[in-house]
């Protein structure tokens, strides 16, 4: 094509317009257009459909048809693969004279459209938050994945007011029912993807809200006025449009007070020309909606549609039914009339210039990733900030002591709540319960269905508080989700008889249903997405704040409802991104664990870190044991063997510091007579917290009650519980108390290593035992529990699991074939602490990983938990700290610490020298580093068969692990 020199006979476009400012642009397209023929003008009109759902090369070669004997300006990408958009944007970019635009419906992202893509909260979802910064982001990120893509026009935002709730087509779509929230949202998100240089385009013009019929399948008729136009539907595209808006999509709709011609709108003069281009003084694009739509049926004729919207004055015809017969229809009345020719003229001039203005690197196609770690929390932000508390009695949201409680999970509605129900029940153990709808169980009669509501009503009056999640389908945005009037009655029966907290997943148009004044908390989130399950869960226990508005108007509540709450600092769960972690780079933890597991060095596992008060990764490995029967799951427990020092003693050691029950320094004479004929009197306890007292590492006590033939000794042992033997050492074996001081003995009367120096030894807590129950006048367990791991809400850290949890809850450790002769499972491993009935100062305590994190958490913000001093600082600072380093001794009170010198030390190599923390024979680790403020814990059990299988030690899996995570830090 021949460039001829530019003639700038056309009408000024308003350089607000962000396509329309360059003026390098404006000479491109002005140099194009002068040496363009009038079919190669018209064919500029065009933007056909070139991809959807189930079409074949056959159609594909139409699209070139059309490209090739047409001139076509553009494509419409409905259903494909990101894959596939990409090679047909190369197949009719190589057919085409002239840049094709790329056009797509990405409303809520590419995944509206596209198979395997993002999808972001859908806009009466985003109409929830109140911060416009972060839906310009959003329309951001959507315009920089349709750039990756080579996509260079979105029809969004749709800025239809939603107030008609049987609107059957727009719904979702709108921000919602007012006209400033519409506008401040869309207005957002039309600036974001402008941005990125992906033209905008508000939708439906002149508003598609109040509107009771598809126009995909008839013509939706809206009988308002002017004045009721200006105030309510034209608004937010005013607005919009007054900040530099590039387009504007015409909807299919009768308006018989504005045009008494009885005509669609987008074949209307009036709406189009009078309205949004004189009166509203828009110079964008003008487009269509799909021309091939039901609304327009009346008009079937070869070429009609397309004329007759050309002649309205819009600049793109979107999915023209007859290209050919259009383009002759339009030749034909442009060649009779000059007007029209100067209308042809300047639609072709805007869309060659937004040809122009959104050309795009071929780099682009192949070298951008669309979904980005940064995407994805972008999304789950959106999530959060959407999620609207509509009451709050008593402040039960967020639900604080939790330990004082009984609290129940009651699922209903026709969609999963797992995500919901996993979340709370990582905090604490919660039970669940199922409402079985009529319309769910329609084989079953409805007696039947009757009495089961009776009893689950019994149930549930037991508990302090029901969680009750409401989880309706999220496949679509046009399900209004009607709740049946039997389940609304049972709902709301519930909540006037229990303190209940509800949680809607589904249209707001459920809480129609659900009568507030019954209700103590009442959530809405918008959505059944894993996102929206998993914040409100944290939410509901403080572990994020609340702030949502409610979008749109319900019959018991308004827009703009909505209530804040305050987290209470509780343990998080997040992406790494959020807390400056490389997704990419944590992947090689998997790889380096599922190679353990392979290598039989751990049957399975839960590794978990977090960074600021957040866990960033959270995954269980492998299984139980290896014969891979039971998978590990997040609420397993290990024995945590030795990590015991670092969560049982010295939580208590600090409290009895803080409370001057103990002075560190002073000898242990000073708190018991039991040692004062022995030379283990005049050990300090600093010196036996820090592992340099002389004594030796440990004694294999059980072999003392052994008979020749290595069995048990009955006078010491029983396969019965009695009131001699009383105390369980593993199933069927009860252990004779009055033995007990024969294990002290047996420590009192081992002599002392002659040298002080630093020598790992257990032997230390034994000793401090008897101690410690003294001074707190209470079982070390039941000190533990009540005062601390259920104040934190570490209900999953205990003492002797096997009287608390199902056995397929707990890890089994070793088939222990020189002690008790049984596989060790729910009883302690240490044989040790297995004589003191499962609770020692220096084994016993059985965890998940999660509940681990929150008391590091305890130990990484100076002894403070959800707002709750438990340590004073000043005790922190000293046992966490290593005070004999001088003396060559790495170690804290009680705590291990990184190596120092030439020392093989138990972490990697990129810990702080602030870093505490400590190791498990039976494969765990625990480490804290407040330099990076960051927490790992590797739970297994790699004495699985057999305590003689080192190969997690050997290969340093546990400190490998921990290096990826360091080197993740971005």
């Amino acid at each position: 094509m021949a460039f001829l020199a530019p003639v700038n006979k056309y009408k000024k476009l308003d350089d607000s317009i962000p396509v329309f400012k360059n003026t390098q642009t404006q000479y491109w397209a002005d140099t194009i257009l002068s040496g363009m023929t009038i079919e190669q003008k018209i064919g500029q009109l065009f933007i056909v459909t070139g991809s959807g759902h189930n079409l074949g090369e056959e159609y594909y070669r139409t699209i070139d048809t059309l490209i090739i004997d047409y001139g076509v300006g553009g494509v419409l990408f409905l259903k494909s693969t990101p894959s596939q958009v990409k090679d047909l944007i190369k197949r009719y970019n190589n057919f085409s004279k002239l840049p094709l635009l790329h056009a797509i419906d990405a409303e809520w992202g590419l995944a509206m459209r596209l198979d395997s893509t993002q999808s972001f909260p859908w806009m009466m979802t985003l109409g929830a938050i109140q911060d416009n910064k972060l839906i310009y982001e959003i329309g951001k990120e959507i315009g920089r994945q349709c750039k990756a893509l080579g996509i260079h026009i979105n029809f969004a935002p749709v800025v239809d007011i939603n107030n008609n709730p049987q609107n059957p087509i727009i719904d979702r779509r709108s921000f919602g029912s007012d006209r400033m929230f519409v506008t401040s949202n869309s207005l957002s998100y039309m600036l974001g993807l402008q941005s990125n240089n992906i033209l905008a385009c508000a939708k439906h013009f002149p508003g598609h809200g109040d509107t009771e019929i598809d126009s995909h399948k008839g013509l939706p008729v809206l009988n308002y006025d002017r004045s009721r136009l200006d105030s309510l539907e034209l608004f937010p595209f005013r607005k919009l449009i007054n900040q530099g808006l590039g387009s504007v999509m015409i909807a299919h709709m009768n308006l018989p007070l504005i045009d008494t011609l009885n005509i669609p709108s987008s074949f209307s003069k009036k709406i189009i020309q009078d309205i949004l281009i004189d009166d509203m003084s828009f110079q964008g694009l003008v487009i269509t909606d799909a021309l091939n739509m039901g609304a327009l049926s009346n008009y079937s004729n070869a070429g009609e549609r397309e004329l007759n919207a050309f002649l309205a004055g819009n600049d793109i015809l979107l999915c023209p039914s007859n290209v050919p017969q259009a383009m002759r229809s339009i030749k034909s009345a442009v060649s009779n009339d000059s007007t029209l020719l100067k209308q042809l003229n300047n639609s072709c001039r805007k869309i060659l210039m937004l040809k122009r203005w959104t050309a795009h690197e071929d780099t682009v196609l192949t070298n951008n990733k669309l979904t980005t770690d940064y995407s994805l929390s972008l999304s789950r932000e959106a999530s959060a900030k959407a999620i609207t508390v509509l009451k709050n009695d008593s402040s039960i949201i967020p639900i604080n002591n939790i330990d004082d409680q009984k609290i129940a999970y009651l699922h209903m509605g026709n969609d999963e709540g797992d995500d919901f129900y996993n979340r709370l029940n990582s905090y604490f153990p919660i039970s669940k319960y199922t409402f079985n709808s009529h319309r769910e169980n329609g084989n079953m009669p409805v007696s039947q269905n009757l009495r089961s509501h009776v009893q689950l009503m019994k149930n549930l009056n037991q508990y302090d508080k029901v969680i009750i999640g409401i989880h309706y389908k999220n496949n679509t945005f046009w399900d209004k989700h009607i709740m049946l009037a039997s389940d609304s009655l049972f709902l709301n029966q519930l909540i006037m008889k229990t303190s209940s907290i509800v949680a809607v997943f589904a249209h707001p148009y459920i809480l129609n249903s659900i009568n507030p004044q019954f209700s103590d908390g009442l959530i809405l989130s918008y959505q059944n997405s894993y996102d929206a399950q998993d914040l409100t869960a944290q939410a509901i226990l403080g572990g994020l704040s609340l702030s949502g508005r409610l979008p749109r108007l319900l019959d018991y509540f308004k827009e703009g409802d909505g209530l804040d709450t305050e987290s209470l600092n509780n343990i998080s769960f997040v992406s790494p991104f959020n807390v400056n972690m490389n997704n990419d780079s944590l992947l090689k933890i998997d790889s380096l664990v599922n190679y353990a597991i392979s290598t039989h060095a751990i049957p399975g596992c839960q590794v978990i870190a977090a960074r600021n008060g957040s866990i960033f990764y959270n995954k269980s490995f492998g299984f139980h044991t290896y014969d891979s029967i039971n998978l590990v799951r997040d609420i397993d427990l290990y024995d945590i063997a030795s990590v015991t020092k670092i969560a049982a003693a010295a939580p208590i050691f600090m409290t009895l510091n803080d409370n001057n029950k103990i002075k560190l320094h002073k000898k242990i004479k000073s708190y018991s007579s039991i040692y004062k004929n022995s030379d283990k009197k005049n050990l300090k306890l600093i010196d036996i917290l820090t592992h340099q007292s002389r004594l030796h590492p440990w004694i294999p006590f059980y072999q003392s009650f052994q008979d020749a033939k290595g069995g048990l000794m009955n006078e010491v042992f029983s396969e019965s519980f009695s009131d001699k033997y009383n105390l369980k050492v593993a199933n069927n074996i009860f252990f004779n108390t009055i033995y007990l001081d024969s294990v002290i003995d047996m420590i009192i009367n081992f002599p002392l290593r002659e040298k002080k120096e630093y020598k790992y030894s257990d032997l230390g807590f034994y000793l401090m035992n008897p101690i410690v129950k003294q001074l707190l006048s209470q079982d070390i367990d039941e000190y533990l529990t009540i005062n601390l791991y259920h104040k934190i809400g570490a209900y999953r850290l205990m003492y002797n699991p096997i009287e608390k949890v199902q056995l397929k809850n707990i890890i089994p450790t070793e088939n222990d074939t020189y002690f008790r002769n049984q596989l060790v499972h729910g009883y302690v491993h240490d044989p040790g602490a297995a004589l003191f009935g499962g609770v020692g100062l220096h084994a016993g305590l059985f965890s998940n990983g999660i509940d681990m994190v929150k008391l590091m958490q305890v130990f990484l913000d100076d002894g403070v938990f959800m707002k709750h001093r438990y340590f004073s600082q000043k005790t922190m600072d000293l046992f966490t700290s290593a005070p004999f380093i001088n003396l060559d001794n790495r170690r804290g009170v009680v705590f291990d610490k990184p190596s120092i010198g030439n020392e093989e030390g138990p972490t990697c190599e990129s810990v702080s020298l602030s870093s505490f923390g400590h190791s498990g024979f039976t494969g765990t680790y625990v480490w804290v580093d407040p330099e990076y403020d960051l927490i790992y814990i590797f739970l297994s059990n790699r004495v699985f068969p057999n305590a003689d299988n080192y190969k997690l030690l050997n290969e340093n899996i546990r400190t490998e692990v921990h290096e990826i995570i360091y080197n993740s830090i971005m």
